[in-house]
């Protein structure tokens, strides 16, 4: 009789177990955000902004003493003749157009800046879980979870197509995709990041 009880027991505690186990895999997804739900104005990755190793076009209009080409140093600055050191990384290029126009205000009447990326640097973007080759990728600004997808082979045949996952530093959740969405372009304007990470469940 004891042996039964202790057996059943047993049994018991297994299929606690067992459901505790599944109510963990069924939760494993953890908080997140739909990317459809995302309002607007907190996509900000569209504008443009100059990276470390970008080559920038600096055009003062009628004026080619001041205009030159310049490739952004380790440190983040340019260094724009005459005007001298500008910061450039991290910062659009009208925002450093507008710097050097202030400084160039004590030598010209209405100097007029014009600041083009002529290379733009590439991004990385890890990609992993259920895609057919995972790893780290360049990618070129502007582009999204589909093209980063996409550059690791594609879902496999084990991925889940509503479970698509973007993990970013900024961000205290993930922002979740339906790959459906993505392929129809209904969430492709959240574009990537340098550092982002695109998980597939």
């Amino acid at each position: 009789m004891l042996v039964a009880m202790s057996t059943m027991r047993i049994f018991g505690l297994a299929a606690a177990l067992a459901l505790g186990l599944a109510l963990t895999g069924c939760a494993s997804t953890g908080p997140f955000v739909w990317a459809s739900a995302l309002p607007p104005e907190t996509v900000k990755d569209n504008v443009t902004i100059i990276q470390g190793s970008d080559i920038v076009n600096v055009r003062v209009f009628r004026e080619d003493t001041f205009s030159s080409r310049e490739h952004v140093r380790p440190d983040g600055k340019i260094s724009v003749p005459i005007v001298g050191e500008v910061m450039a990384r991290g910062r659009r290029p009208d925002e450093v157009a507008k710097d050097i126009e202030t400084r160039l205000k004590s030598m010209l009447k209405e100097p007029n800046v014009t600041i083009v990326l002529e290379q733009p640097a590439q991004i990385s973007v890890s990609v992993t879980g259920e895609v057919r080759q995972s790893g780290t990728f360049n990618m070129e600004p502007g582009t999204n979870v589909l093209h980063a997808i996409a550059s690791a082979g594609g879902l496999n045949d084990y991925a889940d197509g509503d479970k698509i996952f973007l993990v970013r530093k900024s961000l205290n959740q993930r922002v979740r995709f339906k790959f459906s969405d993505l392929r129809s372009g209904v969430t492709t304007n959240v574009t990537l990041q340098a550092g982002d990470l695109v998980v597939v469940e």
